[in-house]
């Protein structure tokens, strides 16, 4: 199945699995390690919530599939008011976010759950005032259905931001790409590969946040690789 994307073809998305778990070629701390070295992507990110989104202090913040963490220790050192809590699917990704904020000694204002964000019951309405997520988007099995948790568990003033890679990426994108997974390890090529087949067209995103509970209060901006999505200003 080929889906035709304004000016080019492109092809049928390839879901990549829900949790990233220990593998035979590599482990999630190795694979932690990695991440810790993409601060500087992580701080624009970062940036971007707090500046666009206008975070205030004492927020209590959902971070959807935390991973190894790095990203809300990065924001709970930038704004020590900040309560993060993780929901995350995979127990071996837990296992090493829980070591890192320990070891960044900020497990006191970070906390993980294990959970599917399709069904957030550990949440009750109007919980946090911010939820966020980077590169979670492709694993969702049904994002209609996690689109619809934001909206649930997120307070009526709450923020949100989705960022995700696109899969329809141009040829200068490609070009980066490939002069950039030299200096990567092998198994973050293959899952930067697998995570792009795995993701969505900005045209595919907007078709499933109109039929989301989110549908009359987001923004979607896209770039080279990634699509941001958050709230509507």
């Amino acid at each position: 199945m080929i889906i035709v994307s304004k000016s080019k073809k492109i092809c049928e998305r390839i879901p990549e699995g829900e949790a990233i778990l220990d593998q035979i070629d590599f482990t999630t701390e190795e694979y932690s390690e990695a991440c810790r070295k993409m601060e500087g992507e992580y701080r624009r990110l970062i940036n971007f919530i707090f500046k666009k989104l206008d975070i205030k202090e004492n927020s209590k913040i959902l971070e959807i599939g935390p991973g190894p963490g790095w990203i809300g220790i990065m924001m709970a050192k930038q704004d020590p008011s900040l309560t993060i809590i993780g929901i995350e699917l995979s127990k071996d990704m837990m296992r090493v976010a829980n070591k890192n904020i320990r070891k960044e000694d900020i497990d006191d204002r970070i906390s993980y759950i294990h959970g599917n964000a399709e069904n957030m019951y550990q949440f009750l309405d109007n919980t946090f005032d911010v939820v966020f997520g980077n590169g979670t988007l492709h694993h969702w099995e049904n994002p209609i259905n996690v689109f619809n948790e934001i909206f649930r568990v997120l307070k009526p003033d709450g923020v949100f931001c989705i960022s995700d890679g696109r899969r329809d990426i141009r040829l200068g994108a490609k070009v980066i790409f490939h002069t950039m997974k030299w200096f990567i390890p092998k198994f973050m090529r293959i899952g930067w590969k697998t995570s792009i087949n795995a993701g969505y067209t900005p045209e595919e995103l907007t078709e499933i946040l109109d039929q989301s509970n989110l549908k009359e209060n987001y923004e979607l901006k896209a770039d080279l690789f990634d699509i941001l999505v958050y709230n509507k200003t």
